[in-house]
């Protein structure tokens, strides 16, 4: 998808990083190219927080508590996921990242429910959405298509809800 199309929502990107140095570091340590979509959205506005209710991550962002640093939400989720899925696997059909061929946490709404992208596998061959809320929702779409989905009100999952806004929410390292 067109960042056009986004930028229709949310506005002007305020980042516009470069896609290759924001991701080449983090996709040697996932072990795989990620989503072009969305490591453009990404690259393009920063971290920040979608309708003050969904927090997105970048590679580059700062580390600590402020931060919105990618490589430390894998960390947060797969603690997470990893530690329920061995208690719970009935609630947890999913892979996460570092798990082989896990999902891998992109995004995290403020009622600390997760947004995956899901790797290509099973004759499938786009990367997907994977929102957990309670339960698990693949949606077949890529993530700049959930995105605007989701700030259009045409989602049937309420991940986002309101105005459509985006605000920047720390800085990234150089």
């Amino acid at each position: 998808m067109d960042l056009s199309r986004i930028g229709e929502f949310l506005g002007a990107p305020s980042v516009n990083g470069g896609v290759n140095c924001d991701w080449e570091e983090t996709e040697r340590l996932y072990g795989a190219v990620l989503p072009t979509d969305y490591k453009q959205f990404v690259s393009a506005y920063g971290p920040g927080c979608v309708n003050e209710q969904l927090y997105i991550f970048h590679p580059r962002a700062a580390w600590g508590d402020d931060g919105l640093r990618l490589e430390s939400l894998w960390g947060q989720a797969a603690l997470a996921y990893g530690e329920l899925s061995r208690s719970h696997p009935e609630m947890y059909p999913y892979p996460v990242h570092p798990a082989p061929g896990g999902c891998v946490a992109v995004a995290r709404s403020i009622s600390g429910n997760h947004v995956f992208l899901m790797p290509p596998s099973d004759g499938v061959q786009e990367w997907r959405v994977v929102v957990e809320m309670g339960q698990w929702f693949v949606l077949d779409m890529q993530f700049t298509e959930f995105l605007r989905q989701a700030l259009n009100g045409e989602l049937f999952l309420p991940v986002i809800e309101g105005a459509p806004s985006f605000e920047p929410l720390g800085f990234v390292e150089l």
